[in-house]
């Protein structure tokens, strides 16, 4: 799958409200009826940036070609600092 940020056109960091507002957007101008393949990549990648458990494994899946690990886990820190995610969840992924 293309990076999801990239098909709905909205930055790594971008909130709730902002990612919303750009998925209703897309979805009017690309309707399932007319756009049925768009629509449905614009939905998959909704689905996936709206859930913080998977929006947290796509950008861990991303974090792959990094140079160094100190780039990784300070990169990390920051994304788990600002993410909002219930500590417990976070516990969860880190048993995985």
């Amino acid at each position: 799958m293309t990076d999801p940020h990239v098909i709905l056109g909205v930055s790594p960091d971008v909130d709730e409200a902002a990612l919303r507002q750009r998925y209703l957007e897309l979805v009017r101008r690309n309707p399932p009826e007319k756009c049925p393949r768009e629509f449905a990549e614009i939905r998959e990648a909704y689905e996936l940036l709206r859930d913080p458990v998977r929006r947290l494994e796509q950008q861990l899946f991303q974090l792959r070609g990094r140079e160094s690990l100190n780039d990784v886990i300070a990169d990390l820190r920051a994304r788990v600092q600002t993410a909002r995610i219930p500590t417990e969840t976070l516990l969860s992924l880190a048993e995985r």
